[in-house]
């Protein structure tokens, strides 16, 4: 599957939790294969808004309360014990070189998929948006589970598959996986009946033809 941008005003671009918690260099969730693809992702930032396209941030947090998280907590010790994804500290924060510029909308959420119990559909809906462009971490939890709740909701999906991180699986009952592997199978399977695979260049060269340019 492939989908052409014909209007950037019609697209967002998604920035799936890239916070310092996940990000920075020894925060307690870091996500190496995430800090590596930062330059990547800055590009495909500029190139989007340049050209118009809506661009929205998540940030998973938990408040400091422990009410909202659930089973988050039993699969993430760092949830946990708070020592991570803490509402209200620098480490729900978007990672400096990535952060929103006056007006972009961020989204807080409690789950993997950046649609469960927030406002995202209607922050969309109410712009007009009928294609989303995927970008974050992790690849194969909240990227993979907003990329398919988005195709649930009829939204084009187009999953950038150098601006997506994953880390190693360790084996916990059915064998370890490297953050490559975990990658690379994520990718395969959502490119099946999900959502186009493309790389942040390929993004950008369908940005750049389209005809709506914003100055």
């Amino acid at each position: 599957m492939k989908f052409a941008v014909e209007d950037p005003r019609r697209v967002a671009l998604l920035v799936i939790d890239m916070e310092n918690d996940f990000v920075k260099p020894g925060a307690p969730m870091q996500v190496p294969m995430a800090y590596d693809m930062v330059p990547r992702l800055k590009k495909l930032l500029e190139a989007c808004r340049e050209k118009g396209a809506t661009v929205i941030y998540t940030s998973h947090v938990h408040s400091k309360d422990r009410g909202d998280m659930g089973l988050m907590a039993d699969f993430w010790e760092p949830i946990g014990n708070q020592t991570a994804l803490v509402d209200g500290t620098e480490g729900i924060e978007i990672f400096e070189e990535l952060a929103p510029k006056e007006g972009e909308l961020l989204i807080k959420k409690h789950r993997y998929s950046a649609f469960y119990n927030t406002d995202l559909e209607t922050q969309l809906r109410n712009r007009g948006i009928d294609t989303l462009i995927i970008t974050g971490t992790v690849t194969n939890m909240c990227c993979e589970s907003t990329a398919r709740d988005a195709q649930f909701r009829d939204y084009r999906v187009i999953f950038v598959s150098d601006a997506t991180g994953t880390m190693d699986h360790p084996d916990l009952g059915a064998g370890a996986m490297t953050a490559e592997d975990v990658q690379q199978s994520t990718l395969t399977s959502l490119s099946f009946c999900i959502a186009e695979i493309a790389s942040a260049d390929e993004v950008m060269d369908k940005l750049k033809n389209a005809d709506v340019t914003v100055s």
